[in-house]
């Protein structure tokens, strides 16, 4: 029954990224002709290599798998930022022979999170972004992240972006906002605590707790980043002014964690 109960959940997401990319939605927001989407991108990078910096990870020579990986184009930053090889694994396939054509030198499978094609410890670094807030299946979700930790290497780590649920202060706070910057964040496509426009995409956000449940195993380090989505078209008139708003954690939308898989120390162990 549990099987049976994912497949469904699976089959259940593709209709909806199915749909969702037919619609056009994501090639008019998610392009960096959008003052929002690259300052929203921007933000998220500097907030990773931070993080990963500060906790010593060092992304050099390390082999990576991301989960829900789309056409790969996370994937292709880190091998830009000195990751040795990519790999991911997503439902669409269209998204997958998409990401073939652009990224030859990524390793891109058509698959089920829940059910990774790979032998145990392979990775030094697993990430996901925006995958489980689009699992609506605690079951799977946490099958998800069971498949990732086993995967995940003695000593690597899990990479966990996604949206944590709006506060009242953080929604009323946005809402302020839109209005006094003007009527071009008031008509935003976007929803006040949505920070990714998938407003056609039935999402469910990952409280902290939850999240740190999912990968109880490991020693976690986490930060509330990246403003709300409405509020970065800010940018396109003030930088300043969407780095300031981005400095409040009450505008923040999502959580940035990382999970360490700890492994006795032991001479000449290479530590990602």
């Amino acid at each position: 029954m549990k099987h049976l109960a994912q497949s469904e959940e699976s089959a259940r997401i593709e209709r909806e990224y199915a749909r969702n990319d037919s619609s056009g939605i994501s090639d008019r927001l998610y392009c960096y002709e959008n003052p929002a989407f690259l300052f929203h991108m921007q933000e998220r990078e500097r907030a990773i290599l931070s993080s990963l910096r500060r906790l010593g990870i060092v992304l050099s020579g390390s082999h990576l798998l991301e989960v829900g990986c789309g056409n790969g184009h996370i994937l292709q930053r880190f091998l830009e930022f000195g990751a040795a090889s990519g790999c991911g694994v997503d439902l669409m396939a269209n998204r997958i022979q998409d990401g073939t054509t652009r990224y030859p030198n990524l390793k891109l499978h058509q698959g089920d999170a829940s059910r990774l094609p790979f032998e145990d410890e392979q990775f030094h670094l697993v990430m996901q972004f925006m995958c489980f807030s689009s699992v609506l299946d605690p079951s799977m979700r946490r099958q998800i992240a069971s498949e990732m930790w086993r995967v995940l290497k003695p000593g690597g780590a899990i990479l966990s972006y996604d949206l944590r649920p709006a506060g009242r202060l953080g929604w009323r706070l946005v809402r302020l906002l839109r209005f006094l910057l003007g009527k071009d964040l008031r008509n935003s496509e976007s929803t006040p605590g949505v920070a990714q426009p998938q407003a056609t995409i039935p999402i469910q956000p990952l409280t902290l707790s939850e999240v740190q449940a999912l990968f109880d195993q490991g020693e976690l380090d986490y930060q509330s980043v990246s403003l709300d989505f409405s509020l970065a078209r800010a940018a396109v008139f003030s930088d300043f002014l969407a780095r300031a708003m981005a400095s409040v954690p009450a505008l923040r939308t999502h959580y940035l964690v990382v999970a360490r898989k700890v492994r006795p120390s032991r001479v000449g162990d290479r530590v990602p």
